[in-house]
């Protein structure tokens, strides 16, 4: 009898225990483990390649080609209203700091001025963060991330991978499709071949970038206000429409446009009229074209600039006892000018213009009554300021 309790007993407490198990295991395979749901995949991270010291964006270095494939595809769930790329620019082949700083702001915004022009993206869809030194392990790139800065740096895979050498990524690219080179626009049916070619780089990029903000963590903050300039991306040729506030508090209407010729010039055509009539005895009625080719210091819609320009213009004026009017021929002259377009933030700009030269007029002289017989004729000429603007620009990229 005592060994068959000793028998039932045992048996209950097996039971127990494999209950209690149960307990404890049902949960753990239920429920998925919360560090895999926290850390990002380390695909978020593409790169761009740049060789040294060129700061324009090349599609057919590197893997460059491969990398944009890869962000078309990538961007198929991308919400324009929501989310944000996240791009960090890596310059170290210029001489001191300032200007590796200054090559990676230029670096990160010709890339998303290629990506505005080609995707339909906008530059409020960029956060950016430049650093003024190589990427420890890929060198002078420009990387763009889906999630965050600091989510990007979290991807930490368990085995590094070194740098492949300069004769094996020669060998890679060399083994690439010929219908890769040839291509103009990302065609995803290549995806898988991108993906075949470099499987890990976005892996060893993550732990790049981990290392590399242990290491400096300095240069990130230094960078981070140059990352917030406002401007337009460098790729794509400046188109501007603007109009002259300093003409309109003198009741002259105007708008302008403005168009980039060559790297360093464009040519504006401002538009300037007055239909004013305020009574029989006033009235001011003129129409000008004033257009004016610009010779920029940096490039077309960003800082300084000089100007030669022309000017004609038609007009009839009348005040109290006599009308002007123009005879035979417009007025006629020319100048040269200086002026500074300082960005406002976004598409938006400011622009300052003062200009000198050379104007001559030939007018007839009328009583100011109907059919007012003519007094006399005079020619004019005048020396001095021949322009002076203070105007509003909107700024566009147009598609080379």
């Amino acid at each position: 009898m005592k060994n068959k309790q000793n028998v039932a007993w045992s048996t209950f407490r097996y039971f127990v225990l494999a209950f209690l198990l149960c307990l404890s295991v049902v949960p753990l395979c239920g429920q998925p483990d919360a560090a895999v749901l926290s850390s990002p995949s380390a695909d978020s991270l593409i790169i761009f390649s740049y060789p040294s010291r060129i700061r324009m964006f090349k599609t057919e270095y590197a893997y460059n080609r491969l990398s944009l494939r890869k962000l078309k595809k990538r961007l198929r769930t991308f919400r324009k209203r929501q989310d944000t790329l996240y791009v960090q620019s890596y310059s170290g082949s210029w001489g001191d700091e300032k200007a590796n700083l200054h090559a990676a702001y230029w670096r990160a915004n010709n890339l998303k001025g290629y990506l505005i022009d080609h995707y339909g993206l906008r530059e409020r869809h960029f956060r950016t963060l430049n650093h003024p030194l190589a990427h420890p392990l890929w060198g002078e790139v420009v990387v763009v991330g889906c999630r965050g800065f600091q989510d990007c740096q979290s991807e930490i895979p368990q085995n590094r991978q070194e740098p492949a050498s300069a004769a094996r990524r020669q060998e890679q690219q060399e083994a690439l499709p010929v219908a890769l080179q040839g291509d103009k626009e990302p065609v995803d049916s290549f995806a898988v071949a991108a993906t075949a070619v470099v499987p890990d780089a976005a892996t060893a990029l993550s732990t790049s970038v981990a290392s590399f903000a242990s290491v400096t963590p300095s240069s990130s903050t230094a960078s981070t206000s140059t990352a917030t300039l406002p401007s337009l991306p460098a790729n794509g040729r400046y188109l501007g429409v603007k109009t002259n506030l300093a003409a309109w508090a003198g009741t002259i209407m105007n708008v302008a446009a403005e168009v980039q010729v060559g790297k360093h010039l464009s040519v504006e055509l401002p538009i300037l009229w007055c239909p004013w009539h305020i009574s029989g005895k006033h009235a001011v009625k003129t129409f000008t074209l004033q257009p004016e080719a610009r010779y920029w210091l940096s490039k077309p819609g960003s800082g300084h600039f000089f100007g030669l320009h022309a000017h004609v213009g038609w007009f009839n004026v009348k005040w109290n006892r006599d009308r002007y009017q123009d005879a035979d021929r417009p007025l006629l002259g020319a100048g040269v000018s200086y002026g500074y377009l300082l960005p406002l933030g976004g598409h938006w700009a400011g622009e300052f213009t003062l200009g000198a030269g050379y104007a001559n007029m030939k007018y007839d002289t009328y009583y100011n009554i109907d059919n007012g017989a003519r007094i006399d004729t005079r020619t004019k000429n005048y020396w001095g300021i021949t322009r002076m603007g203070l105007s509003i620009v909107y700024r566009f990229n147009l598609k080379k």
